[in-house]
């Protein structure tokens, strides 16, 4: 069977306006909610109809001794029995699916979202409390949208039309037992305050729990090359315990809680039973009245028992709910200009004007008052220590970040107010460490265009040198790869990295110490292939090793986040100044071999 969600998926994509709610969210849909609530209003109607029935029984059948009266209540209660199974069977069946339909656009929501976050967000979260946002947190939703909802409505309409029926039948008998339900609303009352405290804890504990999972997942070469596995064992057993002992605290509430519903509502009957009882005697209630007074007695504390069940279910859905609103209120980063430019084809001028930069949470400015400009078409290597401001410098081009002071231009149009997607189609970025997604090398070189044909792809690869090695795997384009792509080499995965953004033929071409992470041999295949991506292309390249850097038009020396030289490799070493001194100090390096230790 294959099921469409008839939801407006475009609607879920879009950012969340205002604060999120439930009540916001299920507005859309409230035709369809309707829609159930007329067949759980049915359900409910239905099911009240038993005690009655067995009422009649008893009195005009049993009483008198009645045959007919007898068969016709027992004919009528099989055929209100049978229509009360299909009733549930098919307020089931449609809010169920309206329920799937839901949490497929609230997972559409919360991913839209997550594609919209920056930089900023994913340094300062770990990937297991993101992980946690759209699995756990939206689970506790799909046990209250797919079982809550429908039994919910049921049993609060049950509980609603017992009472008034009790009420009816013998408003005396309704006051004595109904007394027990001041207790009742004390202790749930209670109840709701102290789980909604504990229930938000039990969220937090998985957040850290996935947390420390993934982190140490994929951490596992470095802590076992460094003999840590007892270590991380026992950080892991640290916030499960902790975990544990939320859930522990939340499952004490529960243990109380429920079992105390239960006991008002054995309460309640065995006072019915006792007053009934002595009514009947006096002959101011019929036995027929007294039985079906207690089973009204059964549907309005049997709803209570259930629905407080769903409560349960309820605020840990409100706790999950908690931390998807907060995700969905984060701020993006680099906001969308209202309304955006859309550049179209750029020449590729960049210009920094006095840019300042300071990463949240940091101490310190990375960049101070940056002025910088790159010709269209021109090659600029900075150049610096680590830590200089380099990569800070690639991220704000990018547009990962928004400057905190100054402005950056592209083609004379600031960067903030241009169409980031639009911007981005003409962008060729190549980080230190390429990343590779699951699935085929075809794939991974046709990323940023997947409508690419086969033959161009088989171009791109050509152009940077890669189509040489993939046409030795047993299935060539076709090879799948593994996660980050491990299963080829740092210099193979390199190459495929430079054939995507050759591929997707960009205006500018951000390369990030490209070559940083390979031996000799395979830096100059890569570096060759950079030079192929960088022929005609506006091109920033931080360079690791000065060899990379005096091949490039010009070279601006970052240190400190400010520019302190900038020129040509023949200007800058007859200028003796900084630049001068790291090829000094990189030929001396790179010319004379450092001893190995016990050689």
């Amino acid at each position: 069977i294959v099921d469409t969600p008839e939801i407006d998926v475009d609607r879920e994509l879009r950012p969340t306006i205002g604060e999120f709610t439930l009540r916001a969210f299920v507005a859309p849909y409230r035709g369809r909610i309707a829609s159930g609530m007329v067949l759980v209003t049915a359900t409910a109607l239905v099911s009240l109809a038993g005690p009655a029935i067995i009422r009649h029984g008893v009195d005009a059948g049993i009483r008198p001794h009645d045959t007919g009266a007898l068969w016709f209540a027992a004919a009528l209660f099989a055929a209100v029995s049978l229509a009360n199974w299909w009733l549930v069977w098919a307020a089931g069946l449609f809010t169920g699916r309206t329920s799937r339909q839901l949490l497929f656009g609230l997972r559409m929501r919360v991913f839209a979202q997550l594609q919209r976050l920056g930089m900023d967000f994913y340094e300062r979260e770990m990937a297991g409390r993101v992980m946690t946002r759209m699995t756990s947190d939206i689970e506790a939703f799909q046990s209250l949208f797919q079982n809550g909802i429908v039994g919910a409505g049921t049993n609060l309409l049950t509980f609603g039309g017992a009472a008034v029926v009790l009420v009816a039948m013998n408003a005396r008998l309704a006051a004595a037992t109904l007394v027990v339900a001041v207790p009742l609303v004390i202790v749930t009352r209670w109840f709701r305050r102290r789980s909604d405290i504990s229930y938000s804890d039990v969220r937090d504990r998985v957040a850290a729990v996935n947390a420390n999972f993934q982190e140490s997942l994929s951490g596992v070469r470095v802590a076992q090359a460094y003999v840590r596995e007892q270590h991380n064992m026992g950080q892991f057993r640290e916030v499960a315990r902790a975990h544990l002992a939320a859930r522990q605290q939340a499952n004490q509430l529960h243990a109380f809680f429920f079992p105390f519903v239960e006991f008002i509502s054995i309460v309640a009957q065995a006072i019915a039973v006792g007053v009934g009882t002595s009514m009947v005697r006096r002959g101011e209630l019929s036995p027929g009245s007294l039985i079906a007074f207690v089973l009204y007695l059964s549907a309005v504390f049997n709803p209570v028992q259930q629905l407080s069940q769903v409560f349960d279910t309820y605020q840990q859905a409100r706790a999950a709910l908690g931390k998807i609103r907060d995700l969905l209120a984060t701020p993006v980063g680099t906001p969308v200009p209202s309304p955006p430019v859309r550049p179209g084809r750029l020449r590729g001028e960049i210009r920094l004007e006095g840019v300042q930069f300071r990463y949240p949470a940091a101490a310190e400015d990375a960049l101070r008052g940056i002025d910088l400009e790159v010709a269209p078409g021109e090659a600029l290597a900075l150049v610096g220590e680590t830590g200089s401001g380099k990569s800070t410098i690639v991220k704000l081009v990018a547009r990962f970040y928004d400057p905190t002071g100054g402005r950056v231009l592209v083609d004379g149009m600031a960067l903030d107010e241009l169409d980031v997607v639009a911007y981005r189609r003409q962008l060729g970025i190549v980080p230190q460490e390429a990343f590779l997604f699951s699935g085929t090398i075809r794939a991974n070189i046709a990323y940023g265009r997947p409508d690419a044909s086969d033959a161009e792809v088989e171009d791109a690869a050509r152009a940077v040198g890669a189509h040489d090695f993939i046409a030795t795997l047993p299935m060539g384009y076709r090879q799948r790869v593994t996660e980050r792509g491990r299963s080829l080499s740092a210099g193979q995965r390199q190459l495929v990295a430079l054939a995507r953004a050759r591929l997707v033929d960009p205006a500018i071409l951000l390369l990030d110490e490209a070559t940083s992470n390979l031996d000799l041999a395979t830096e100059a295949r890569v570096t060759r292939a950079m030079r192929i991506v960088a022929e005609g292309r506006t091109t920033i390249l931080i360079a690791h090793r000065l060899q990379t850097a005096c091949r490039a038009d010009r070279i601006a020396v970052i240190d400190d986040g400010h520019v302190i030289e900038s020129g040509t490799h023949d200007a800058l070493l007859a200028a003796n100044g900084a630049y001068a001194s790291l090829w000094s100090a990189h030929s001396v390096t790179t010319e004379v071999p450092t001893p190995v230790p016990g050689a």
